[in-house]
Parts: structure tokens; C-alpha cells; sequence
């Protein structure tokens, strides 16, 4: 979670964003348990997660889940305000979409299959 957070924090002192950035990453570090273990199951209880090894859908579904939770709480907080949710959803799918994209392209070309 520090990690996270001094992440998120460096993008937002330089961005000048005051914050988002970091409490986005730190929801999305909190949230990763729980994604881990819906995304990979039974391999997550047994310690056996290794990209490499994995099939491409539950990869997909673990960035895609940690894409969309990080890009929604980004905007929501960006906006703050609930009634432009759905200019929020609308910036979190668009966005998402396409980070999900670049994401599962670079994970299978730069992934070492054994």
C-alpha cells in the first residue's frame, strides 16, 4: 500500500492534481486481494500465480477489474459531484477501455511463455 501510494502521490506532484492519483492507487491496492482471488481462484489460495502461466482471460479479467476500479475512483474524484455520474462512468469506460487495451497487448508481447 505504500508503494502504491508514494506512486500515486509522485504522479500527482507532478501533475499537480492534489491526490487523486494516490487515493486511486491506494483503492486499487486495497481492492487487489480480493480481485486476485476472484480473477485466479483457486491458483491465488495456493500461492501459484505467475503470468507467465496463465491464460490470457483470467489475465484480462484482473486488468480489467483493477482498470476500471482505478479509472472510476480517479474521475469520481476528479469531478466529485454525484450528479455527473454518469459523465464519471462515461470517462471511466471510454478511458478504460482503452488502458485495458494497451494493458493485455503489452502483458502478451512482453510475457515469457514456458
Amino acid at each position: 500500500m505504500l508503494t502504491c501510494f508514494l506512486l500515486g502521490l509522485m504522479v500527482d506532484m507532478f501533475l499537480d492534481t492534489g491526490g487523486i492519483h494516490a487515493a486511486a492507487s491506494v483503492t486499487v491496492a486495497y481492492a487487489r486481494p480480493v480481485i486476485l482471488k476472484f480473477a485466479f481462484g483457486v491458483m491465488y489460495e495456493n500461492q501459484k500465480i505467475k503470468f507467465s502461466t496463465l491464460d490470457i482471460g483470467s489475465i484480462t479479467v484482473y486488468i480489467a477489474l483493477l482498470v476500471l476500479i482505478h479509472h472510476f475512483v480517479l474521475f469520481y474524484l476528479e469531478i466529485f459531484s454525484i450528479s455527473k455520474i454518469l459523465l464519471v462512468l462515461k470517462k471511466t469506460l471510454f478511458s478504460g477501455i482503452f488502458t485495458i487495451f494497451l494493458s493485455v497487448i503489452f502483458t502478451v508481447i512482453f510475457s515469457r511463455k514456458k
